[in-house]
């Protein structure tokens, strides 16, 4: 139970101008019924991460009060910076279900020191676009790097107009394996239209070695593989068990050395042999 003190305060009267005043205790505010030292507690327990509701209920008082408490600390907290855009704006979006109507949050970065600017709980384009025209420099942005989301174009062009757009690295990659995923699966379904089950089993399990880059492939160790047991295979290298897995689709055995070399390419920073494989990639 929470401790209650009946105080009695004295009122005061000048005999000359009339005026009355009250004698104020130290320990609580005038015109306030809480004492100072529930305040404090309440303002230490806004520093741990405790739900306001806590709050209140471990110190006997209301929502309101907590609430009110918060407020009249505001002036003590440091001043914002001054929100300035770097030169290069790293944007990207994760899944963090911090609010009801997007399940992804929104993240943005220096380019060049990687040093975090913020994180929003929404990655929508009007909340976006409110967002960044809250900076005094939007135009002093040269790079955007981000994935190959479309609204980050569109972000681009509204408040960003001299930036221009990087697609980072790790989401092309990322897109060519998924486009070389979507076509083992369009063969996995085929083959078991035609009743090919077994085979199709084989592609599903193994879809990592199809993904692997080629220099890493092992071409020498033997050995037995769950997928190709003896007596009919008692013994494959790496290299033979994925000629094994492409033989089961003529289309993936075609597209597997224009995936690879594609990777390679962009991996090796080789534009002119990587546009060429692009523009070149069969079409399925």
């Amino acid at each position: 139970m929470p401790l209650v003190m009946r105080l009695k305060k004295q009122r005061y009267t000048c005999k000359n101008c009339r005026t009355h005043w009250t004698a104020q205790s130290y320990f609580v505010q005038p015109r306030h019924s809480i004492a100072n030292h529930v305040r404090y507690k309440i303002a230490s327990l806004l520093t741990e991460k405790v739900s306001l509701s806590f709050i209140a209920k471990s110190c006997q008082v209301s929502l309101t009060t907590v609430i009110r408490t918060l407020k009249e600390f505001k002036s003590y907290l440091p001043k914002q910076s001054k929100k300035i855009l770097p030169r290069v704006l790293m944007v990207d979006e994760f899944r963090s279900h911090a609010s009801i109507e997007d399940k992804m949050s929104f993240i943005c970065a220096d380019g060049e020191t990687g040093k975090l600017i913020d994180v929003l709980p929404t990655r929508k384009l009007p909340r976006l676009t409110s967002y960044f025209l809250g900076f005094t420099n939007p135009e002093e942005v040269e790079f955007l790097v981000t994935d190959m989301n479309a609204a980050y174009f569109q972000l681009t062009k509204r408040v960003l107009p001299n930036a221009k757009v990087v697609i980072d690295r790790f989401h092309i990659v990322k897109h060519m394996n998924q486009a070389f995923n979507e076509l083992r699966i369009r063969e996995m379904n085929e083959l078991r239209k035609a009743g090919q089950k077994s085979q199709a089993e084989k592609l599903k399990k193994n879809w990592r070695f199809l993904l692997k880059n080629r220099a890493n492939i092992n071409h020498y160790e033997y050995k037995t593989w769950k997928s190709f047991r003896a007596p009919k295979y008692p013994f494959l290298t790496e290299a033979m068990m994925i000629d094994r897995l492409l033989e089961f689709s003529p289309p993936l055995k075609e597209a597997y050395p224009f995936f690879h070399e594609l990777v390679e390419a962009f991996r090796d920073k080789d534009l002119t042999y990587f546009s060429p494989y692009w523009q070149n990639f069969p079409k399925r």
